[in-house]
């Protein structure tokens, strides 16, 4: 184990949490201390993810059927600092890279779809006909990928999950851009490629398979069959091999090349075992180095590999519980743990947290039985707006005008968080300008070209007319006089 360290990439964090209350803990994967333990935690498998650099979220175990809950934890506060109350209990969840939109799966198969800032559910949909049991968000985050009982994997678009113009009666017609059905029993885990959309997605499930799909042409690539079920699955960086972690307490390694074959008395294509666990092995993880192999097991240890030699390197005990969610969390320039920094509650000003998650979706136009009376009500502006482009050239004098008197304010979580939510809403507006710019030219367009040259010839016939009417009386008189 001597000089190990220098392997292990810098200010990393390896976060897990069990399925009873034994809470979330967290050790640095370079000096192997113990950084951060918050309590008050019971999450099932794959309920555990982070919201940006700012909070820990995880879904929780109901001990009733009533409903489940969803927790957000502040990094210095070992206590919850949000708590919000599903209308399902919800299981695996996921977050985007920036921490502004949440997804959790149901128990029933509908997936929730929640902004962090406001707490609003923006869409739910029925995805799944069992347990949804995997969410990831696509490399490039276009695409969320769902797992369930059911054994199907689904890659959902978000640009239409997150269109809120979109047809709102019509949830259970949300349609996935694709559906993998080769799975037999329920599927564990899910890992996006890299490569956007020729990216490769590989499943595993408790049929004692993984599977390798093609993204770009929506086909299965190959299948490679274990000796025991898979609870777990990661791809290394490179993409060279696929680790599996098993209920027989081992993490099998395969070649994801499709012409590497072996001997191996572990069947076709697997290269290699590593034994250490003494029971199931739940959760795998690589450093982002792509050289240690963090992995989780039910014997209430997370090991640390050094894929090179196969050699354990660490092991940490999580003594109070099993592993049932384990992710590796990058640890940001400054210390996110120390008492000194920030709080949350300076005294004297109090700065607003995200707001808990709503239950139900507000009822929009076009929802069954939403009236004018029951909407959202609207202020308009008190001063007058001369032209399109006036208005919206005011309104993003406002929000610069608000994003800098947030930043004059200091750091603090809400405020950063505020921050990524305006600046969304100011590009949202400069592309809302450019849209009316068109408008407006095309308008313009259709004035000059057709309306008025239009008249122009209708003014040219009448003169016309006139003429001929007057060659016409003039023709007569001299017809007359002769």
């Amino acid at each position: 184990m001597v000089g190990w360290d220098k392997l292990a990439s810098p200010g990393e964090l390896v976060l897990v949490a069990s399925p009873v209350d034994a809470g979330i803990t967290g050790w640095d994967l370079a000096t192997g201390a113990q950084r951060v333990h918050l309590r008050s935690c019971a999450s099932p498998r794959h309920g555990l993810t982070t919201v940006g650099q700012h909070f820990v979220a995880a879904s929780q175990i109901q001990k009733t059927s009533a409903g489940g809950a969803l927790i957000y934890w502040a990094w210095n506060k070992p206590q919850p600092e949000i708590k919000s109350f599903p209308v399902e209990p919800i299981g695996p969840v996921a977050c985007n890279s920036d921490g502004t939109y949440f997804v959790g799966g149901g128990s029933s198969g509908r997936i929730y779809l929640w902004e962090v800032a406001s707490g609003r559910l923006l869409r739910v949909w029925s995805a799944h006909y069992k347990a949804v049991t995997r969410l990831i968000f696509f490399d490039d985050e276009s695409l969320l990928i769902s797992g369930a009982e059911d054994g199907f994997i689904k890659a959902w678009p978000l640009l239409i999950a997150l269109d809120e113009e979109a047809d709102v009666q019509a949830e259970s017609q949300f349609q996935p851009l694709h559906n993998f059905s080769a799975h037999t029993l329920p599927v564990t885990d899910i890992v996006s490629g890299y490569g956007g959309c020729s990216a490769i997605i590989v499943s595993s499930s408790l049929d004692f398979t993984c599977k390798i799909w093609s993204l770009a042409l929506g086909v299965l690539l190959r299948t490679i069959k274990f000796p025991a079920a898979v609870n777990a699955a990661v791809v290394d960086p490179g993409e060279y091999a696929l680790y599996a972690g098993c209920t027989d307490g081992r993490v099998y390694i395969a070649a994801l090349n499709v012409g590497t074959t072996t001997d191996s008395i572990h069947g076709d294509g697997i290269i290699g075992t590593l034994n250490d666990h003494s029971r199931a092995v739940t959760a795998l993880a690589f450093s982002m180095d792509g050289v240690l192999l963090v992995s989780g097991s039910e014997d209430c240890t997370v090991r640390v590999w050094d894929t090179v030699s196969c050699q354990v390197l660490r092991i940490f005990k999580h003594a109070k519980g099993p592993i049932s969610s384990l992710i590796m969390v990058p640890l940001p320039s400054r210390g996110i743990f120390s008492d000194n920094q920030v709080s949350l509650h300076n005294k004297g000003r109090s700065f607003l947290l995200p707001s808990p998650l709503k239950k139900y979706r507000e009822p929009r136009a076009g929802d069954p039985g939403y009236t004018i009376s029951n909407g959202p009500s609207v202020i308009l502006p008190s001063h007058e707006v001369d032209s399109v482009d006036g208005g919206c050239f005011n309104t993003l004098l406002a929000m610069k005008q608000q994003i800098k008197e947030l930043q004059q304010q200091g750091s603090s979580t809400s405020i950063q968080m505020e921050l990524e939510r305006l600046r969304s809403e100011y590009r949202r507006s400069l592309h809302m300008i450019q849209q009316w710019q068109q408008v407006y030219q095309d308008l313009h367009y259709f004035c000059v070209t057709e309306l008025m040259g239009g008249n122009k010839v209708g003014e040219d016939d009448e003169e016309d007319d006139k003429n001929n009417e007057k060659g016409k009386k003039g023709r007569g008189k001299a017809t007359g006089r002769k």
